[in-house]
């Protein structure tokens, strides 16, 4: 099934779009999978970002990356669709008369999968294609390639999870997929066994969760501060530090 004008105009919020661009960081997604390719985008994003190295660049790759997943849970949890993430028909696309780097996500076909029959089994493998087999290759590559902490990368990933969830589930248009949308959460940060993350020892969204305190500290840095122009975020765990620093 295709998705409706309706649903993309909905998954525009995520970055979702039709344009195609020729910008030299736009790139169909399996392309990132040969590691020769990755190398020389992750340089592409360093120079674009005036990043300090290949692992502030490699951060912020899993940041932008990360409204995809967003855009993937959203149909999940609300729609009871699945995205169909065939890596050879989705491009990143980046436009090159932004000043920011915040690339977009083009299906050639916005094919989704409807849920049928036992919700649970469907949602334990819709969990398993978004991370075990999508996003955590593309991790390990980048872990791999820039030595990057692969924690940055999943807390990365974390806090756009949490920010999405929290948010839908205070959205009253959305009161009538309400209990839905909790029970969601709940199973991807408590319940979900790290193996449909890639991640057997761990389920990472649990990893970082610290409840719902606001603001949320995180425990790793993003390394955003070492972009041009860029600085710590309030939830910085740098921050945190200086302070208590300052304070002894």
């Amino acid at each position: 099934m295709i998705l409706s004008a309706e649903e993309i105009k909905v998954l525009e919020t995520y970055r979702l779009s039709t344009a195609q661009t020729n910008s030299p960081l736009s790139i169909r997604l399996d392309r990132l999978s040969e590691d020769s390719v990755l190398i020389d985008y992750v340089a592409k994003v360093r120079d674009r970002l005036g990043a300090a190295n290949d692992a502030v660049a490699a951060s912020m790759l899993i940041k932008r990356y990360s409204f995809l997943v967003a855009m993937s849970l959203y149909a999940m949890s609300v729609w009871n669709k699945r995205l169909v993430l065939s890596l050879e028909r989705i491009w990143m696309e980046t436009d090159d008369h932004d000043d920011r780097w915040l690339p977009t996500f083009r299906f050639e076909e916005p094919k989704t999968e409807i849920c049928t029959g036992c919700r649970d089994q469907w949602r334990e493998e819709t969990v398993r294609q978004l991370f075990a087999v999508h996003l955590f290759p593309l991790i390990e590559k980048l872990r791999k390639i820039t030595k990057i902490s692969a924690h940055i990368l999943w807390e990365n990933i974390a806090i756009y999870i949490y920010w999405l969830y929290e948010t839908l589930m205070n959205d009253e248009t959305l009161a009538h997929v309400h209990e839905q949308l909790c029970d969601d959460f709940h199973y991807l940060v408590h319940d979900a066994d790290g193996a449909l993350f890639g991640t057997p020892r761990q389920n990472p969204l649990k990893r970082f969760w610290k409840g719902n305190a606001h603001p949320r500290q995180r425990s790793t840095c993003c390394l955003y501060y070492q972009t041009d122009g860029g600085t710590h975020c309030q939830t910085c765990p740098c921050i945190a530090s200086q302070r208590c620093q300052a304070i002894s």
